[in-house]
């Protein structure tokens, strides 16, 4: 033989490395036999058959390869290992949004909580409404400073810093009905429905007792919940962001794991 198809044939020996032992092993000396004789073969030109033997290692490198992996894939234990870590990455994905999310919504209540007990002691100790909300109007569409509202005994508006479509809104009849039995109620208030200019509101009603003007009554504080809805939807990006990444991890581990397993048997 010739020393440049000794070369050559030693090329397409080491190359033969790439394809699954399991593979090499019944079928490489065949493979090696056939390279010889194709060489030994004067009809063929040799950039013939450099072509067809690239295309031919390229194409079943890639199966024979893909096809171990299948198989490796399909262990149970490689499989029900790689579902528990996805399982494990998708609670701890919701975690990451669910915790924040909770600490962000029920501190949005914060404020109006003191809002809303200074203004029902105020009118306790018989602060007419008028004179017991602070001066000022706050338009519900646009602004996010705090507001308060006092009502009658039947929902009615008595006094109110907020403006909504140049009247004071009111919470559903529910709401009232719920206070005036549980004293204290929070709730997400959406005043306007619709999807070009939403408005929720993060409010707090209390149950007053005495008004000035005779009767019962309920406090309502609130505020725009835009900022807090705006870094509930960072944190379920990124909360998203970390659950694709740690599926890609799990996806890429169990791959590399099982190409890595497969080509050691």
């Amino acid at each position: 033989m010739r020393p440049t198809a000794r070369r050559l044939e030693s090329l397409y020996a080491a190359l033969l490395c790439l394809y699954p032992p399991r593979f090499r092993e019944q079928y490489g000396a065949a493979m090696r036999q056939a390279f010889r004789d194709a060489l030994a073969d004067r009809s063929i030109a040799r950039a013939d058959l450099f072509r067809l033997t690239c295309a031919d290692l390229f194409t079943s490198v890639c199966r024979e390869n893909l096809a171990m992996l299948l198989d490796t894939l399909t262990r149970p234990l490689l499989v029900f290992n790689a579902l528990v870590l996805a399982s494990i990455s998708t609670v701890l994905a919701l975690a990451l949004y669910a915790i924040p999310q909770q600490v962000l919504r029920q501190g949005a209540d914060d404020p109006q909580l003191q809002l809303a007990g200074d203004l029902a002691e105020r009118l306790e100790r018989g602060a007419a409404p008028a004179e017991a909300v602070p001066a000022g109007q706050v338009d519900m569409a646009r602004s996010l400073s705090p507001f308060v509202i006092v009502y009658d005994d039947q929902g009615r508006p008595l006094a109110s810093q907020a403006q909504l479509n140049d009247a004071t809104p009111a919470p559903p009849a529910g709401v009232f009905e719920y206070v005036r039995h549980h004293r204290e109620e929070r709730l997400s208030w959406q005043p306007v429905l619709g999807n070009m200019h939403p408005v929720r509101i993060a409010a707090v009603v209390l149950r007053v007792e005495h008004l000035a003007s005779g009767g019962a009554g309920f406090v309502l504080a609130g505020r725009s919940l835009l900022q807090v809805e705006q870094r509930e939807t960072q944190v379920r990006n990124m909360a998203g962001l970390a659950w694709i990444a740690m599926l890609g991890l799990i996806l890429v581990g169990t791959i590399g794991f099982g190409w890595w397993t497969g080509r050691s048997v």
